[in-house]
């Protein structure tokens, strides 16, 4: 057996573009919301940018979502939902995690099955995230939900989630041989291909007669 190193092209430009704004715009709103909340004499200003940063975040969330339904490829939602025949990858995923990268890490081709669910379920935490700001200055109270604290509430989950991702993201670099956050840079994953070689050394025949059994 022979091992092949091979890269491969798995994310589109516009996958990779929309995935870095998606984390810009995330990580501005996160810090300008801490500050709008903890230090008032910057309150204003943050709030501004705030703002910005949402108006972005939902167009790149649109785009997302355009994408993930008419787009081709790993951009689809549909190769997004764990199968069955991933359980196993999903586990070993974990075992990876918790074991801080000294168990193996499982091959996959676009997205950490173990990650599937959580990209989905981080969609919907950042689509409530902008509907709950947008509401809840002129609607507060929303049935017997407090926005505002709704609001934070689920700025804390993605907070959590955005901290796992990118431990996540750097253990699986600096562990394993794909190349994860260059790839998303560049669009371009490696995998390591085992296969058996082109030249199959000769093996030597023996043939024994059953007279000679048993002699020396």
């Amino acid at each position: 057996m022979t091992e092949q190193i091979r890269r491969v092209a798995v994310w589109s430009g516009w996958l990779r573009l929309i995935h870095g704004v998606l984390g810009m715009a995330t990580l501005v709103l996160l810090a300008t919301g801490w500050l709008i909340a903890n230090a008032p004499m910057l309150a204003t200003a943050a709030t501004d940018i705030h703002y910005l940063g949402a108006s972005v975040l939902i167009a790149a969330l649109v785009l997302r979502v355009f994408l993930g339904v008419f787009g081709k490829g790993a951009e689809r939602f549909e190769h997004m939902l764990p199968r069955q025949s991933e359980l196993a990858g999903m586990r070993a995923s974990l075992l990876f995690y918790l074991s801080l990268g000294k168990a193996p890490l499982p091959s996959w081709f676009s997205h950490n099955p173990i990650w599937k669910p959580l990209y989905l379920l981080l969609f919907l935490l950042l689509a409530l995230l902008a509907l709950s700001g947008w509401l809840m200055p002129d609607m507060p109270v929303f049935g017997r939900l407090y926005l505002p604290s709704l609001h934070v509430w689920l700025s804390n989950m993605v907070a959590v989630m955005t901290v796992l991702h990118l431990f996540s993201v750097v253990l699986q670099d600096a562990k394993g041989m794909t190349a994860d956050i260059s790839g998303m840079l560049n669009g371009h994953r490696y995998f390591d291909m085992k296969r058996e070689g082109r030249v199959q050394p000769e093996i030597e025949r023996v043939s024994i007669k059953l007279k000679n059994i048993g002699k020396p």
